[in-house]
């Protein structure tokens, strides 16, 4: 039973905090998205990425699309 846990836990997600410009402030490894604050998934931990912007290759897909403001164009 133990063995069958260990494939059922989650896997944990990484997330960036961003200050109002959008930089970088703190970087942490989660089971669930933070409750409050401004926080972006990420793909990685990044140190180097604190104190200023994230590449965009560092957010995970679902949110570039948010934060781009993606729009549905009428055909």
């Amino acid at each position: 039973m133990f063995a069958l846990d260990l494939f059922k836990r989650r896997q944990r997600q990484c997330f960036a905090q961003l200050d109002l410009r959008g930089h970088c402030v703190a970087l942490w490894e989660l089971d669930q998205p933070p409750a409050s604050g401004n926080w972006v998934q990420v793909h990685e931990l990044e140190p180097r990425w604190i104190g200023g912007p994230l590449p965009a290759h560092a957010l995970v897909a679902q949110q570039a699309r948010k934060q781009q403001g993606w729009r549905l164009q009428r055909a």
